[in-house]
């Protein structure tokens, strides 16, 4: 109804105007919209949320108190490996459930129990960055994204039949990702960041080639993207952390097919870029047809029932 839809603009846009994460409030506000239809068509059904990498539980602790009229709502739970922040979601949702481990542990999740939405909000990024393999100096590819459908699979496992899956995540470009562009910096500070960023990029090596002039570069497509969604940490605090994570490991269309093999029907996908105008700030693409990537991937998707 039009008066609830109101409603929950209002809610939220009170709620979440002190959460910067564009990509968080994405997740959340889809989220709520499912939560929204599922107690409207069957309100005796249970919505109990399940959220893999909870971090500090702003996702799952906001979506819990928005909707704590809906039934089996506070049964829900959160899984984060840091203990600091277990320790600040116990304190901030003392009524909520939240565990302290590896989600990608088989048998932790088997302990768990059963929900009707899964969410993995920035989640499966850091399981394909732990793909680092030493002797390669940089993520094993194939072997990373093999464990990244393994955890989809598990996270499938734990919901109940006609479940969901809310993902909210970084997007590789599609095509071959090892075609060389070439790029200006529009200032010297844009240029010494990038080689700040080719320096201490920790999940890659990046490789790039000087010209003539010297406020361009060469490199490959896919050290382009890592180094464009890159760029706003670079100089602040964040590069400490963001400098250890690939944010990329699908495209689109493996996305798809991921999902399809966990057995999951997409009801619906959408793309996100919020940072470009940033970007265009920073440098300009000189090879022709070139494009800046596009930044997060959005799916809801349901388990069969």
């Amino acid at each position: 109804m039009a008066e609830s839809d109101d409603f929950w603009n209002f809610y939220w846009e009170m709620r979440l105007q002190t959460l910067q994460n564009l990509g968080k409030r994405a997740a959340i506000l889809a989220a709520s919209r499912l939560i929204q239809r599922l107690s409207a068509q069957q309100p005796e059904q249970r919505v109990r949320l399940l959220e893999l990498g909870c971090g500090e539980a702003q996702i799952v602790g906001a979506l819990v108190e928005g909707h704590n009229q809906v039934r089996g709502i506070g049964q829900s739970c959160g899984v984060d490996y840091l203990h600091s922040s277990i320790l600040t979601c116990r304190k901030d949702y003392p009524g909520m459930r939240f565990v302290e481990g590896d989600f990608t542990d088989p048998a932790l999740l088997a302990g768990l129990g059963q929900f009707e939405m899964v969410l993995l909000v920035n989640a499966l990024h850091e399981v394909f960055t732990a793909g680092f393999s030493q002797a390669l100096g940089e993520i094993d590819v194939p072997a990373a994204k093999h464990r990244v459908e393994q955890s989809l699979a598990g996270a499938v496992e734990r919901l109940t039949p006609g479940g969901w899956v809310v993902l909210f995540d970084g997007l590789e470009m599609p095509g071959d990702l090892r075609r060389e562009l070439r790029i200006r910096f529009l200032s010297v500070q844009a240029r010494a960041h990038f080689k700040m960023f080719a320096r201490e990029y920790h999940p890659f090596r990046i490789t790039y080639r000087e010209t003539e002039d010297p406020f361009c570069v060469m490199l490959s497509q896919r050290d382009f993207t890592r180094y464009i969604t890159k760029s706003i940490f670079l100089g602040k605090a964040l590069w400490r952390t963001e400098r250890l994570e690939s944010y990329q490991y699908f495209n689109e269309t493996e996305f798809c097919a991921a999902f399809a093999r966990a057995g999951l029907e997409i009801r619906d996908l959408s793309t996100l870029t919020v940072d470009q105008d940033k970007w265009q700030r920073t440098v300009e693409l000189e090879t022709p047809a070139a494009a800046f990537p596009i930044e997060h991937i959005m799916i809801l998707a349901q388990k069969a029932s």
